[in-house]
């Protein structure tokens, strides 16, 4: 079996490779920015490809808000290449939880990308994630990375604390991203779904309670403060239910060790 990988080289792709490199009888291609842009169609199509993991594309919230043109077309145009280009290949999709509320540029760049999978793809699978830690997350708008930048400042900021949550803060499923990677191995041996998968635990946290896991977990390194919401999030995040390729193993203490 022939599998090829875009964004080979981000956090979650580094992760599949390490999963998938032990099994066998299956021969890995990766693809990653220096290697082809997917905004342009590849300059050779490979029918030979079995399944293609397309993780590929922009994913900052925020800056979606500010460049929702490049977000459209990158996350958009990019799928359609990317399915052109493995034309025989099951295709397993990765989108975003945001996609059941798409409040943002990025949300709805994922929805769009999902019709292009559904429409063009004979074989598929397409996958929710939701928010994914664990490891060292490269999403400079994550929380993995505001809370070791609230260790140099000693505060960190949550944006927003009068949603209709708890606490007041945003609710989120977390998830281990080698339990979601996991979930993405299982399904290349398996025939595409033709459905849409949502990727998270199960088990949904407010931002306050993630943060403040974080600190009983790895000390009090710094100050909780409040900010004003942010433009683009949900008020609530939640997996409706649990993927029947997902096997939850990790906790949310897992989730924010460093």
């Amino acid at each position: 079996m022939i599998v090829a990988i875009t964004g080979a080289n981000g956090y979650i792709g580094q992760e599949v490779i390490k999963q998938l490199s032990k099994k066998e009888g299956i021969k890995i291609l990766t693809f990653d920015i220096d290697d082809w842009d997917i905004r342009l169609p590849l300059s050779i199509c490979n029918p030979e490809v079995d399944v293609v993991i397309h993780l590929a594309g922009l994913v900052k919230v925020g800056e979606s808000v500010a460049r929702p043109t490049a977000y459209y077309y990158t996350n958009v145009v990019g799928t359609k290449n990317v399915i052109e280009a493995f034309p025989n290949a099951k295709m397993i999709f990765a989108s975003t939880g945001a996609a059941y509320d798409p409040t943002s540029p990025y949300a709805r760049s994922k929805l769009m990308a999902e019709d292009i999978v559904q429409e063009l793809c004979p074989d598929y699978t397409i996958f929710r994630f939701f928010n994914v830690g664990g490891g060292k997350p490269t999403n400079p708008e994550g929380l993995y990375a505001a809370t070791q930048r609230a260790v140099d400042r000693g505060s960190f900021t949550i944006f927003g604390n009068d949603y209709d949550t708890a606490d007041g803060t945003c609710v989120r499923d977390y998830v281990h991203v080698e339990d979601l990677c996991a979930a993405l191995v299982a399904a290349v041996g398996q025939p595409g779904s033709k459905t849409i998968e949502p990727i998270g635990s199960g088990q949904s946290y407010t931002v306050k309670e993630y943060v403040d896991a974080w600190l009983q977990v790895n000390g009090t390194l710094f100050n909780i403060e409040f900010g004003e919401r942010r433009p683009g999030d949900n008020e609530k995040s939640e997996v409706p239910f649990v993927s029947r390729f997902m096997v939850p193993t990790k906790t949310i203490y897992d989730i924010v060790r460093i």
